[in-house]
């Protein structure tokens, strides 16, 4: 079994393939927050965590933040190809990307998600509800 490699955007050609893969299974997303020239623009800046998974060459799964401020880090898109889920790689890339949160001076990360358990079992707490979803924190 091949080895699972984390690691943050670097090219844009890596952004391109995990947008791509976000797209394909959250739906397309030409938003001013969320379509690629969003997702861009904070790949050229630098200052927020773009990172993805990847095993023999394949992108599996993807998380990517946008800063809300200087403290607030929100999770704009988590991704995992169906193939790959409940092996623990979004799980271990999640990990990852509040390492890099951290680093880079964030103290809390907020996401909206249906799916309750996953987050819950990262440490995430439920803040609030909107919009028949459950948003969530954690403090890094």
């Amino acid at each position: 079994m091949s080895a699972i490699h984390v690691k943050e955007i670097e090219t844009e050609q890596e952004l391109k393939e995990v947008l791509e893969l976000c797209y394909n299974i959250l739906g397309t997303d030409n938003s001013e927050l969320y379509g690629y020239d969003a997702w861009h623009k904070r790949f050229i800046e630098g200052s927020q965590p773009l990172v993805y998974a990847s095993k023999e060459g394949k992108i599996v799964s993807a998380v990517l933040g946008r800063a809300e401020n200087e403290e607030s880090l929100v999770v704009g898109f988590v991704a995992c190809h169906e193939n790959y889920r409940r092996q623990g790689i979004t799980k271990e890339l999640l990990n990852y990307f509040e390492d890099l949160a951290r680093n880079k001076g964030f103290k809390y990360i907020t996401l909206g998600s249906k799916e309750d358990a996953f987050y819950e079992q990262c440490g995430y707490h439920v803040i609030f509800q909107v919009h028949d979803q459950n948003i969530f924190q954690k403090i890094l």
